[in-house]
């Protein structure tokens, strides 16, 4: 089969998209019974063969800002239904809901079997609800605004053969809006994390290290952490890493205190595990993780994690005996739970979250169930294509 994976998110200095992309290249690389094409946005055209049957194709984009990560906004979509053309894909996916997402319903349906989205994150949740339910005289109209784009946009989600999501908070969420093509199969794994595990310091003794790892915008709740980070360094045994870059970058980098590091982004994640490894506690105060990859990279590590009640890393958490889980949006509950997380026993929540990490894939399988479930989609695609065919030879 031919795959091909259009992502206007994937970028070298990306995060979790980068790391699924990143595991699905490595995949596909030591197999040889698919072709596997990825095509993202750069500087210019540019096609690296990473194997035989293993292609990056970047098309041509402009920059974002360095404040958003390095993303860009592909454009050349010309050339991207001319690749779509040229290789007859039997799976084409969509990475994001906008521009690709569009073009893919339009132009790459007829054009393959499968054309599917993954359902990387929830746009209607985390962009279009907050603002609709900010307070002003527009409210109102606000309110109906986001209720028609709802609407519309998951209408759209429905026109996929098949939605793949990465957790059973998702797949709920998409069929309880009438999204019923879903098939879901977890991320997975690595190896590096739960090798960067080491020994805590007993309860009540020695420093705790807090680390926040993740994209530095408000949709991920770094806008929380930092009106926490002054409350959080008034206990002296704390200390605070902060790891990444994005829209609020350059107050993180600002902020100064002795007990505070602020790492910027880190691009090798041998490096990145080593500095879970460094640390005993995980802050992730995201309401809209669609997984919560960092937060099971955490648990790997050995990590106790400090987690909102919505989304992807409250389900995640729920899957301890202890989580330590505060109200989303609220920044006094942030602070109180991650006080306790700092107060528990630091083996005690390390054995805890090895425990819950062990419940998942390892990426290898994970990447191997996603296939399987394209392979069984397309069988179905096929042999719903065979009766029309049928008809039109008669």
């Amino acid at each position: 089969m031919i795959f091909i994976d259009i992502n206007t998110f994937f970028a070298e200095r990306a995060g979790g998209i980068r790391t699924y992309h990143a595991a699905k290249l490595e995949w596909f690389a030591r197999q040889r019974r698919h072709h596997y094409h990825l095509v993202c946005p750069g500087p210019r055209h540019r096609v690296r063969e990473l194997g035989p049957n293993v292609t990056i194709t970047e098309v041509y984009g402009p920059s974002l800002g360095r404040r958003d990560g390095g993303y860009r906004l592909m454009l050349d979509y010309p050339r991207v239904f001319s690749l779509l053309r040229e290789l007859g894909p039997d799976v084409v996916e969509a990475g994001d809901p906008w521009l690709t997402g569009l073009f893919c319903l339009a132009l790459a349906r007829p054009l393959a079997p499968v054309v599917s989205a993954f359902y990387h994150g929830d746009p209607i949740r985390t962009w279009v609800e907050p603002w609709a339910a900010a307070p002003g005289r527009l409210e109102a109209p606000r309110r109906l605004a986001a209720s028609a784009a709802a609407r519309a946009f998951y209408a759209l989600q429905r026109r996929y053969r098949v939605t793949m999501v990465s957790s059973p908070a998702m797949e709920r969420h998409l069929r309880g809006r009438g999204v019923d093509r879903v098939a879901c199969v977890p991320f997975g794994t690595d190896p590096r994390f739960a090798r960067a595990r080491r020994p805590h310091a007993a309860p009540g003794d020695g420093a705790r290290r807090l680390l926040y790892a993740g994209r530095l915008g408000r949709e991920k709740g770094a806008d929380l952490l930092l009106a926490a980070l002054p409350r959080l360094l008034q206990d002296p045994r704390v200390s605070v890493t902060v790891m990444g870059r994005g829209e609020l970058e350059e107050a993180f980098a600002a902020f100064a205190h002795p007990r505070y590091r602020f790492a910027g982004f880190v691009a090798d994640r041998g490096e990145v595990a080593r500095v879970f490894g460094e640390h005993d506690v995980m802050l992730a105060p995201g309401p809209h993780e669609t997984f919560g990859l960092s937060v099971l990279e955490a648990l790997e590590a050995g990590l106790a994690v400090v987690g909102p009640d919505a989304g992807g890393t409250a389900e995640r958490l729920r899957a301890l005996d202890d989580p330590f889980l505060f109200r989303a949006g609220d920044v006094d509950d942030f602070v109180r739970a991650t006080f306790r997380a700092a107060a528990a026993d630091p083996e005690a929540a390390a054995r805890q979250a090895a425990r819950a990490a062990a419940a998942y894939p390892s990426w290898d399988a994970a990447v191997g169930r996603m296939v399987e479930v394209y392979e069984s989609v397309a069988e179905a695609a096929e042999a719903e294509r065979q009766p029309e065919s049928l008809l039109t030879h008669a």
